[in-house]
């Protein structure tokens, strides 16, 4: 699966990775911002697509954002912790 990442904001601080096909939403990577704390509280992949790298590639568009803009990740959501509790190191620079 090679669909686009979208990037949306429901309001200036709370939005969202997600990836569409047809119209239909396959995935979500969901945030809050508050000042240069951005909290991960939501990953879902469709349980039919599960374990093809969707979430991954949602997790490492958070991880960039992040770093474009200057944001400290503060992860609540439990796949978010364990992508950057396995590579520590890598993401310390926006691991709050």
């Amino acid at each position: 699966m090679n669909n686009l990442i979208e990037l949306k904001f429901d309001t200036p601080n709370h939005g969202g990775f997600y990836i569409f096909e047809e119209g239909k939403q396959l995935a979500e990577l969901e945030f809050s911002i508050n000042g240069k704390s951005l909290t991960a509280y939501h990953t879902g992949v469709r349980p039919e697509l599960e374990g093809q790298g969707i979430a991954g590639r949602l997790f490492n568009a958070l991880v960039s954002y992040a770093r474009d803009n200057e944001y400290k990740i503060v992860p609540t959501c439990s796949y978010v912790l364990a992508k950057l509790s396995k590579s520590h190191e890598e993401f310390a620079d926006v691991w709050e």
